[in-house]
């Protein structure tokens, strides 16, 4: 009987685990995985640039529900990964990078210390010994990263891959157990929540990645309802409330106008499952007069606001139990807002800039686009500028997800990403919405995402130049001209790496967003006018109105 190598049990392993594809881009030191691999049936899905391996892998987790894997030679292969990999663990991502490492004794310019590069880049490092089973290593990896909640790089020698599997045990002790975050008390966390809530007379409640199953979301709406709370979510958790009376939308700097004005008169802001960063407490300024707290499983990232550490499902669950003996029943404390688009019209009225020809008002255009969306599509928006005409003007879908690839306040993440989206969720459509200089950055990976079959439409909101900074420093009487960056013809690019493409640059040209969300790989260059600004770039350059929407007693 032959003997298998390291490779061919690897290969094995991957494929039990149910993880369908595998993203990579091969080198001397992966490439005997990857024939493995497509042996076993595995979808290897070869990337442009590693990078992008790291992010699809991530994107198809969110998707699907597993943890991603993805595979990358040894060297520069790994270095190029450092982004996505910070990205991935910022946003508590668990997925595992398969790495090569080069053979023993190796001296020549790949050397690398890859162990110090993942730590630095906040990975935890496992490497595969001789003697050791791979089906064990890879499950160790994949449990590492679900028990921290983040990426894992399971490093290999390409030696070992290619040699055969030796049943004798491994020299040494095994790898140590990384110890993970502390245990939780969610019942510590639900009296000191009930305590909180019963002494508020005007107490939101914020819900975040961690809250969005469906266990958690019914959790919230009821102790919202009892309580009088308003309902609010972070980016990554939009839509949850959609249709709720309590619902405020997102908190933060991509607060609607009449949301916004709610939230300044929180006196208690509780979060679940989030963070409570400095986007959606716009750095404390947008609750300067509440006490804020989050219930998170692990209080790493979160700074200047009061961490409960609890299980979101479980804490809820008693807080809801304790409150009702706590607390009588209570009204809002605020008018209802009414529905997003409802509210977003306000901005619209108040800020209306002249918009060139050939160009369009990026609000209304995301608003028109979204008309034409699947209600069980998923959606990815970016990081940038143009995140925030999307975060606003965008529908959630109700049967569909709503990422936001934005961790470690990178832009160029969200095309990779939602190419993994769509690949983890075959028979739905994935849309992207992208700026242009964030596009630019991978746009190679169109070609991956043809080459994969995956149903996408990509919308790029093109304002020729780097948006974000071209506002601020307008804004800030500066040279402005220095962020304009002209793109070449991106649908004639997208075009030629294999996408149906067309552009949107008049309000008359809307009917292309409709054709190009039927099936299969699509590409829309929106046009916008560097005219408009997104309001979350508007907020800190402007005179903060009072609180309003207070109920009177």
């Amino acid at each position: 009987m032959t003997v298998p190598s390291y490779a061919q049990e690897l290969a094995i392993a991957v494929a039990k685990t149910g993880c369908t594809h595998v993203f990579g881009l091969m080198g001397d030191g992966n490439m005997q995985l990857f024939v493995a691999l497509r042996r076993q049936g595995v979808h290897v899905v070869e990337v442009r640039h590693e990078s992008a391996a790291v992010a699809m892998a991530e994107g198809y987790g969110w998707s699907c529900d597993q943890v991603g894997i993805c595979s990358v030679t040894h060297g520069p292969g790994l270095s190029h990964v450092a982004t996505s990999l910070l990205v991935a663990a910022r946003n508590r991502s668990p997925l595992v990078v398969i790495a090569a490492e080069t053979p023993a004794g190796y001296q020549g310019a790949q050397t690398f210390d890859q162990q110090s590069f993942a730590e630095a880049c906040e990975t935890r490092y496992r490497r595969m010994t001789q003697g050791e089973r791979p089906a064990q290593a890879l499950a160790d990896a994949i449990e590492s990263a679900r028990d921290v909640s983040g990426p894992v790089i399971l490093g290999v020698a390409a030696d070992l891959l290619a040699s055969t599997v030796d049943d004798s045990p491994a020299p040494g002790e095994p790898p140590a157990p990384t110890p993970g975050p502390p245990g939780l008390d969610d019942g510590a966390a639900a009296e000191r929540l009930t305590q909180l809530i019963a002494g508020s007379a005007r107490p939101v409640l914020i819900a975040g990645r961690g809250a969005t199953g469906g266990r958690s979301v019914g959790l919230l709406r009821t102790l919202a309802e009892h309580v009088g709370a308003g309902l609010a979510t972070t980016l990554p958790a939009k839509g949850l409330f959609d249709g709720h009376h309590l619902d405020l939308g997102i908190a933060g700097g991509l607060a609607h106008p009449a949301a916004e004005r709610v939230l300044r008169s929180a006196d208690l802001v509780v979060g679940i499952g989030a963070t409570m960063g400095r986007s959606t407490t716009q750095s404390m300024r947008l609750f300067a007069d509440a006490q804020v707290v989050t219930v998170v499983s692990d209080a790493r990232g979160v700074a200047g606001v009061e961490p409960l550490l609890g299980d979101a499902v479980r804490t809820l669950e008693h807080t809801t139990a304790l409150a009702r003996v706590a607390t009588e029943p209570r009204e809002p404390w605020f008018h209802p807002v009414g529905p997003a688009a409802q509210c977003w019209a306000e901005d619209l009225r108040e800020f209306a800039p002249p918009i060139p020809d050939g160009t369009v008002d990026p609000r209304r255009a995301v608003a028109r686009i979204s008309e034409h969306i699947p209600d069980d599509a998923n959606v990815v928006i970016s990081n940038g500028h143009c995140s925030g005409f999307a975060a606003a003007f965008v529908t959630a879908p109700a049967r569909g997800r709503f990422f936001a690839a934005q961790g470690f306040g990178s832009i160029g993440q969200a095309l990779p990403t939602a190419i993994g989206v769509a690949l983890g969720a075959p028979g739905r459509k994935t849309v992207v919405f992208e700026g242009d200089a964030a596009f630019m950055m991978h746009a190679q990976e169109l070609d991956t995402a043809a080459r994969a079959g995956a149903d996408l439409t990509v919308f790029v909101l093109n304002d020729q130049a780097l948006g974000t900074e071209y506002q601020r420093l307008h804004l800030e009487g500066s040279d402005a001209g220095a962020a304009v960056v002209p793109t070449p013809g991106l649908a004639a690019l997208a075009g030629a790496l294999g996408a149906r493409a067309t552009t949107i640059d008049t309000d008359t040209a809307y009917a292309h967003a409709e054709a190009a969300l039927r099936p299969g790989l699509a590409f829309v260059d929106v046009r916008t006018a560097r005219s408009v600004l997104s309001r979350h770039l508007r907020l800190p350059y402007r005179r903060v109105d009072p609180p309003q929407q207070v109920r009177s007693s």
